[in-house]
């Protein structure tokens, strides 16, 4: 009898021993749209490319001032753009603020579902900015794509909510948009070009969605989210310090 018990005992361990590695193993399940963030912060969102230096600077110096961590997306064919024109690597400097960049592409193709494997990852490779979170144009998605930016060593980062600033809206419909959207652990898409990207809007999407009870991703001050904001790394961290 003793036997037999120690026995099931033997078992019982086992058995919890596998359960514990595989939850070790597998850890939180990766979600797509919302990226690395698993915290309750909201992640804004900006794609494409800025219309000037300029106002990128300034949503920058803003975004580091007030310790929100904005995620940028631009094409390879922006980056390119103000090298060109300025002399200026827009993903180097985001991450000089303390701010987060993550592929686009490098030329925003209309949709790559229908693309190879390979086709894909080479649409994620330089002059897009290199790293290992991307966000496919449009949201396009399928196995392949899936493929391509597993071959480019990156991981697809989409959004929970979506403002429509691209068809127009002022400022104030894409803040209300942004608002209203959010939910805790939110990724909204937004862009660079339209009226979300500035200062003035960014603030009002923050105090409002203070009302709704959310708070929006801190900028980068390393792994321990500690101290003074610091640049931030080309590869994101597997969880956002948020």
């Amino acid at each position: 009898m003793r036997r037999i018990l120690t026995v099931l005992a033997t078992i019982t361990l086992v058995a919890v021993g596998l359960a514990t590695s595989t939850q070790v193993a597998f850890g939180a399940s990766y979600n797509e749209s919302r990226g690395p963030n698993y915290t309750s912060r909201v992640i804004l969102t900006f794609d494409d490319c800025p219309r000037t230096l300029t106002s990128f600077k300034k949503v920058l110096q803003y975004a580091k001032k007030k310790n929100d961590g904005l995620v940028l997306a631009p094409t390879g064919d922006c980056l390119q753009k103000f090298r060109n024109k300025h002399g200026v690597d827009l993903a180097k400097l985001a991450r000089s603020y303390g701010q987060y960049v993550i592929n686009h592409s490098i030329n925003h193709r209309k949709d790559m579902r229908s693309l190879s494997c390979n086709a894909v990852a080479r649409e994620l490779r330089s002059p897009g900015v290199v790293t290992n979170f991307g966000r496919p144009p449009y949201g396009r998605i399928n196995s392949s794509v899936r493929c391509g930016y597993a071959k480019a060593g990156m991981k697809p980062w989409l959004w929970t909510g979506a403002t429509g600033d691209t068809t127009g809206k002022s400022k104030a419909k894409v803040v209300s948009a942004a608002v209203k959207v959010a939910k805790p652990g939110a990724t909204i898409l937004m862009h660079m070009q339209w009226n979300g990207f500035g200062p003035d809007a960014i603030r009002k999407i923050k105090l409002k969605l203070e009302d709704k009870g959310l708070k929006v991703c801190r900028a980068y001050r390393g792994k321990d989210n500690k101290g003074a904001i610091v640049t931030s790394p080309a590869k994101l961290p597997a969880k956002l310090p948020c």
